[in-house]
């Protein structure tokens, strides 16, 4: 299973080689860091290793990212993890047994994104997630260290491998062509009049969910950037009528 593990500008190096032997006890071994702090590396310090017990080689394969954007560009399945309510998520919310279940149907690399230490993921971020995974918890206290979290999601993961009915499998557009979708139904919105500048990232977010929904395909993404695209030039030749 190609899942990729995503950490959005880690500040704590302890925290990343905890994840890279959360991730190796549960056979994930692709990692990904966008905008690591200054302390983590890579060249990773000691201290990263102190923690990754074993799963050396999963810190040293660690590939470097300058946005989020690009880390997770070809990615069929974009998970978002996130332990704060937000007034309206852009995709739908899953626990992590749920999460994995929709990564066996996911033909393709699937990114599994995890925020920072201290404040998580930001609304921009998860826009370009297709779902949400969230750790159910404690109300007094929802937060979980991130390699806590890493290990719950890849826990699920495996459990999930080993399951004996197969699942089939989904082929999925990549997160760079649903984002190119999005960028043309966000200029057609505004131009139809659907919605304005002040009320354009909440009417984004909830066709974002809708979309996410849907689960298109390559071609089905295609299609509708086609169907926008001969819907404004028709526009236009109406105009000049």
């Amino acid at each position: 299973m190609p899942v990729k593990v995503v950490l959005v500008e880690p500040e704590e190096p302890m925290n990343v080689g905890a994840v890279a032997r959360a991730m190796k006890n549960f056979g994930l071994r692709v990692l990904a860091l966008v905008n690591p702090g200054p302390r983590v590396g890579p060249p990773f310090p000691p201290e990263a290793f102190w923690l990754a017990v074993h799963a050396e080689d999963v810190l040293q394969g660690a590939v470097v990212y300058s946005s989020l954007m690009e880390a997770v560009a070809e990615a069929r399945l974009v998970v978002a993890t996130t332990g704060r309510p937000r007034e309206l998520y852009p995709a739908p919310l899953r626990t992590p047994q749920e999460v994995a279940q929709e990564v066996l149907g996911v033909e393709g690399e699937v990114a599994l994104v995890f925020g920072r230490e201290r404040i998580g993921l930001t609304n921009e971020e998860l826009d370009l997630a297709h779902l949400i995974g969230s750790i159910p918890a404690a109300p007094e206290q929802p937060s979980l260290n991130l390699a806590q979290a890493v290990v719950v999601f890849a826990y699920e993961l495996f459990q999930a491998q080993t399951q004996k009915a197969p699942f089939p499998k989904e082929e999925l557009a990549s997160t760079a062509a649903l984002e190119a979708l999005f960028s043309d139904l966000g200029r057609y919105i505004l131009e139809i009049g659907f919605t304005d500048q002040n009320r354009f990232p909440y009417a984004m977010r909830r066709l974002r969910r809708i979309f996410h929904k849907a689960r298109l395909s390559p071609g089905e993404v295609q299609m509708l950037r086609g169907l926008l695209h001969q819907s404004r030039y028709a526009m236009g030749r109406k105009d000049g009528d």
